[in-house]
């Protein structure tokens, strides 16, 4: 055997060492070490066992509460309910625990389940909207499509309004103050009043007598915009707005 062959075999000879899933895995706050090498996936459920200083009713609680187990670059979503759980005691006196894992079943809306639903999220006050933004539809899914005059969507967590109909939604015409004539972005509701005035921000229509807050500042505003400002309050003293003394 040539003296290359040889070295080039004594390299493939050499032994490959295999990394070991960490065992030791946090669920919540609950610290748990898995007794078998890897997470089983049976049938749809998910099988870990393993050993916990914690108990049965904190254990139960955390995994019901985990949304998402990472393990050895796999991530195991929306199993939550606890199909079962029990320990036995090993040799050593020790607990081990099982549990089966499976994910909640998905409940079909009827037609007229669907159309009441979305009912009540078009009526829906903007107040409300904004405590439920993840409900309504992403600006991006409406990319090639129409949209409508007042609805409402999401845009980088943010709820925006529709102000006129779009024919064609482009994708480099996203939500923001370059397209403030397209949409207008859905601030908490305040009364305008001097007690609680409306936070200013540009893209905003204004109108006639309410108070609006800049910087501190407090403004009233003199006359109707009757379109989005690009320009702050200071700038349209005068013109929108006359700053509110005291």
């Amino acid at each position: 055997m040539s003296e290359e062959i040889k070295k080039e075999t004594e390299v493939m000879e050499e032994p490959i060492e295999l990394e070991e899933p960490v065992k030791e895995m946090k669920i919540g706050e609950v610290d748990i070490t898995l007794c078998n090498e890897l997470l089983q996936l049976i049938n749809d459920e998910l099988n870990l066992t393993f050993t916990t200083d914690s108990g049965m009713d904190a254990i139960k609680s955390a995994f019901e509460a985990c949304t998402s187990i990472e393990y050895a670059e796999k991530t195991y979503e929306g199993y939550q309910i606890v199909k079962e759980l029990q320990y036995k005691l090993d040799n050593k006196n020790q607990e081990i625990y099982h549990i089966v894992l499976v994910k909640p079943e998905e409940v079909e809306l009827t037609k007229d389940q669907n159309f009441a639903l979305n009912l009540a999220v078009m009526n829906m006050s903007d107040a409300n909207a904004l405590k439920c933004i993840s409900i309504f539809p992403t600006w991006e899914s409406y990319i090639g499509k129409k949209l409508s005059e007042g609805i409402r969507v999401q845009y980088k967590g943010e709820l925006w309004k529709v102000r006129q109909d779009i024919a064609t939604v482009l994708e480099n015409q996203a939500p923001s103050i370059e397209t403030a004539a397209l949409y207008e972005r859905i601030d908490e509701e305040h009364a305008g009043t001097l007690e609680d005035p409306i936070p200013y921000a540009n893209t905003m229509t204004v109108h006639k007598d309410k108070y609006y807050i800049e910087d501190g500042i407090i403004y009233k505003c003199t006359r109707d915009s009757g379109q989005p400002l690009y320009a702050t309050c200071a700038s349209l003293v005068g013109n929108y707005f006359e700053k509110v003394e005291g």
